[in-house]
Formats: structure tokens, sequence, C-alpha cells
């Protein structure tokens, strides 16, 4: 390992496989803080770190707290991954580099791990080799032993040369040699960092870390939740400050309460849970397994299972199975997400059997809407009341019900009491 070794942070793609969730992937916020905050703790090794940007959202970058120096440097068109490493050639030379994907989310310690591995051997290369529970559409490892031969770019399900998929990030010893071959590599496809590095590999030795933990990356919205997941099972129970906790009020599992929560009677909330700060969580509510943002509203009697709700929204009497909900987002009383087909079969491609909406920014649902699995919302769109909505709804739409009524004269009169009734209640 050289003098010097930077972190180059990835993080400017355009990310169009996310809509309807409108934030820049890398800085989709989960507790409280955006994603890029999760990498883990950076590893003492790191003497200066480099963000390679979009123009964008450039300046909130720079605006993140780093434990060593940092730069952001611009990619000014979301070309790859070889030229937005390319974009950073200036602060890498003459150093050792950790290209780090910062949309992919692993447990915390791995980065620790890839630079202990590259102190302790002398290859020119560490890849962090994911075992696969099943296949997964990325850069497979082709290995002779520990030592990596090749990257094979989405071979397609049965063509995988071995279970390990490359991920999260790769230590390189010689950041000039990366970038020279870099310079000269070409591709038609989107893998010129792939097609690279197996250059290199023919005469330079690369090797594996294997890793078999909990990983997710954020490339479409439902990814969310796998997001989620990761950062959700290494929660610890928390309670902040002036936080107010009613009778009869069921916390189970790993629960962390942020400041000034309001939780009322007769809730059960069963962790891993996060709740933002300055939330209300109403009465007779139940929460399993959910991340929910800052200064939200979950009225009476709300079910929210299995999903990412974002700041600022408010529910009564909802529920909400395996969602994803960017923020700001209002339900009417008993508004409803749907979440599993009739037929138990896998919603649009997702690889999953549960998922229901995936809301933007600004969505306002009216009462008794039902939105059925796998859906998609667009930003600033309203649903009116009674809808039942089987399509996706681009942004900034009004999507209502036009019932046809008819109306006769009355020929009938209720009985009037009800006294039986009672009796038999």
């Amino acid at each position: 390992m050289k003098k010097n070794l930077t972190l180059v942070v990835l993080a400017a793609g355009i990310g169009k496989r996310f809509w309807p969730l409108s934030a820049n992937k890398t800085l989709f916020p989960f507790f409280g803080k955006p994603l890029f905050r999760f990498p883990g703790q950076i590893p003492g090794q790191i003497t200066n770190i480099v963000i390679v940007s979009d123009l964008e959202n450039a300046d909130r970058f720079r605006e993140t707290e780093t434990p060593v120096a940092k730069k952001v440097v611009i990619q000014p068109e979301a070309a790859g991954m070889a030229d937005a490493v390319l974009c950073a050639k200036n602060e890498l030379s003459g150093g050792s580099a950790i290209i780090l994907i910062a949309d992919d989310v692993a447990q915390t310690g791995l980065l620790e791990q890839l630079v202990a591995k590259a102190a302790s051997t002398n290859a020119s290369g560490v890849l962090i080799g994911w075992k696969t529970p099943a296949y997964f559409p990325g850069g497979y490892l082709r290995l002779a032993g520990n030592r990596v031969m090749s990257i094979e770019e989405k071979p397609g399900a049965g063509n995988e040369p071995s279970p390990f998929v490359n991920i999260f990030a790769q230590y390189i010893e010689d950041a000039d040699l990366l970038l020279a071959q870099l310079s000269r590599t070409r591709s038609a496809a989107d893998d010129v960092y792939e097609k690279a590095l197996s250059v290199l590999m023919k005469t330079h030795e690369f090797v594996m870390l294997p890793y078999d933990g909990r990983f997710a990356s954020l490339k479409y919205p439902w990814h969310v939740l796998d997001v989620m997941d990761v950062l959700l099972g290494e929660l610890k129970s928390y309670k902040g400050k002036d936080v107010v906790i009613k009778d009869n009020v069921i916390l189970e599992g790993p629960v962390y309460i942020d400041d000034g929560v309001k939780i009322f009677e007769n809730t059960k909330i069963t962790g891993p849970c996060y709740i933002g700060k300055n939330t209300i969580i109403g009465n007779n509510n139940i929460i399993r397994h959910s991340h929910i943002g800052a200064g939200c509203v979950t009225g009476f009697n709300t079910d929210i299972a299995r999903s990412y709700i974002g700041d600022n929204c408010w529910f009564h009497g909802n529920y909400i199975g395996d969602s994803v909900l960017e923020g700001n987002v209002s339900m009417g009383s008993g508004a409803r997400l749907a979440n599993l087909r009739l037929d138990d079969g896998e919603i649009k491609g997702t690889g999953r059997n549960k998922l229901g909406a995936m809301i933007g920014t600004g969505v306002r649902i009216g009462v008794n809407a039902s939105i059925m699995p796998g859906l998609k919302i667009g930003k600033d769109s309203f649903i009116g009341s009674g809808v039942v909505l089987a399509q996706d709804l681009p942004d900034n739409s009004f999507c209502t019900a036009k019932p046809v009524y008819e109306i006769t004269k009355n020929k009938k009169t209720a009985s009037g009491s009800r006294d039986k009734f009672k009796q038999k209640i």
C-alpha cells in the first residue's frame, strides 16, 4: 500500500430507473442522514477522499462532513464508472486507491476488512466477492483459487463463472496503472471499468475478499426496502430527548425513537424500527420492521408493515405494506396500499411477491382509495376518493373516479326501534 490512499466515492449516477423517487440515490435519506453517510467507519489508512458528483448535487456533497480532507470533482455526463474514475485522475496520481460505489450498501466493517486484506497481501488489487443467494445482475468473478482472473458483466442466470459478484468497493495498489488502462480500454457496452480490470488481471495479481453478509444495491425504487433491511439489521434501541410514550404501548425488539416523538395509547411497534424526530404515532397503531421519517403523523388505527416512510407523511386509518413513500405524502382515512397479488405471484419483474406502492413526493391520496400492488405514483399527483388504481401514474397527475348514480323517489321507511338488535349484543 502506497503512502497516499485515496477513497474515491462514485456518486454521479443519474438514476433514471429510480422513478418515481426524485432524490439522488446516494443522498436518499435513511435515519435522518443521506445514504452516503453509511459506508461504515472510514479506515485510518485513508488519507483523503474524492467524491465524483454530477453538477446538480455537487454543493450537497461539498457540505458533507468527512473524517479526512475531501474534494468534490464533477463528472459532466453520466458516462459510466470508468469515466467517473478518470474524472478523479489528478487526485489519484502516485498513490493507491479504493473505488467505492456510493449506492452499494453492506454491513459495517466491510471497508476496514478490505483495507486489512490489502495490507496483508502483495496483490495489485483486492475485490470484494459477494456470494449471492440468487442471480444478481452484476459483474461475476472468474476465479482460480482465491485469485481473480476476470470479471464477467451480467452473464445471465446459469452462466455465472462463480457464485461471487464484485460489489461495494475495490482496492487498487497502483492508481496510475488503473488510470492508464482505463484510458485505453474501449467497449460498446457499459463495462469499460470491468474490462480494464480484466486486462490488468492477465499480468497482475488480483485477489478476492469473500463476503456473505447483508448487501443491497440501490438501483430501482423497491431497492429502498433492501437498503432499509441492511441498515435496520444493525439498529440498536434508543430513546431520544423529550419523548412521550403513553399507556399500553408495546415496544418489541430494537426500536430507535428520535427526539420529540410522541406515541399514543394502545400502539405496538415491533422492531427493528426507526421513528424520526417529532413524529406522532397515534392510537391503536401497528408498526412493524419499518422506517418512519421525521415530522410524520400516523393517525388512529394505522398499520405500517415493512415499509419506508419519508419525512412529513400523514396517515389516518390506513394500511401500508412493503411500500416506499419518499416524503410529504398524505393518505385519507380508509386508503390502502395493497402488497400481494391474488395469485401470490411475482410483481412486475421485481423478484418480490410482496410489494406495495412506490410513491414520489407531494402525493395526496383520498379516502377509501385502493392502490394495487407494485404501482408507481409520480410526484405531486392527487388520487381522488374511492379510486381503485391499477396502473402507474405519471408525475403531476390528477386521478378521479366518476361513479354513475341513479336517484329515485324513496317509497320505503325504516322499521323504527332497534331494541331487539341490542338485546342480542
